[in-house]
């Protein structure tokens, strides 16, 4: 019997199309189960919605801060509004991209019986890295390429509060009325510290959250279907 696990996440709330990698996971479930009470207390189901409803959770907070452009643009102080929103979602959006991440490290260790606690469980632990290669050389070598891009996500989360600047820095440089884009980025710099973004901004790099979010999504789904082979495998 099909699990529909996916349905009890975001993916249900929105017009977003579920991820193949998760439509075809459950195809593995419908095959492997058939009772309802085995179906949904098996942990294999449990860890699948557990990472889909994080991908599912970071796909709305990129449409709330694209929806959140649209719906103040034509309003009065429609730039500030949607800087303030965009700041918010923005951090939402880093939250979610490390609990993703978390949620798929926690399914690595308990596929494979890890022996890390768990506080340890995480891509940002070395002792993780290491505890996976010993146990699953094969699975450590499809995950550890993605490395530098987790590490990436993991340094966004980290610096967030230096990422996403106070709105006042926007307007003390580029000018409270400058152009609307300016208010609604934030810094692809890393380890910037505010000194810098006082003295000097227009020599860092900026970039549009929903750029961020193209960037990242194509890598965070390549994750996710790996994540997916895992839990069918080992169900």
């Amino acid at each position: 019997m099909k699990t529909r696990f996916y349905d009890r996440t975001a993916y249900r709330l929105s017009e977003q199309l579920v991820p193949n990698c998760f439509m075809k996971l459950d195809e593995h479930f419908d095959e492997c189960f058939s009772a309802a009470n085995e179906a949904t207390t098996h942990i294999s189901v449990l860890l699948a919605e557990s990472v889909c409803g994080r991908m599912a959770d970071l796909e709305m907070y990129a449409f709330l801060i694209e929806d959140a452009r649209k719906r103040h643009g034509l309003e009065k102080d429609s730039d500030v509004r949607g800087a303030i929103l965009t700041r918010s979602f923005l951090l939402g959006y880093l939250g979610v991209s490390r609990v993703l991440l978390e949620s798929s490290a926690i399914t690595l260790a308990i596929l494979y019986k890890l022996t890390v606690n768990h506080t340890e469980r995480s891509f940002s632990n070395g002792d993780f890295w290491h505890q996976l290669v010993t146990a699953a050389p094969n699975v450590h070598r499809r995950y550890h390429p993605m490395r530098l891009f987790l590490n990436e996500v993991w340094r966004w989360n980290n610096e967030a509060v230096l990422r996403v600047p106070p709105l006042m820095v926007s307007h003390q440089h580029f000018g409270q009325f400058s152009s609307r884009e300016m208010h609604l980025r934030a810094l692809d710099d890393p380890a910037v510290d505010f000194s810098q973004v006082l003295g000097d901004p227009t020599r860092l790099n900026w970039i549009d959250p929903l750029h961020l979010h193209d960037r990242w999504k194509p890598k965070l789904l390549a994750l996710c279907e790996k994540i997916c082979v895992d839990i069918e495998a080992c169900t």
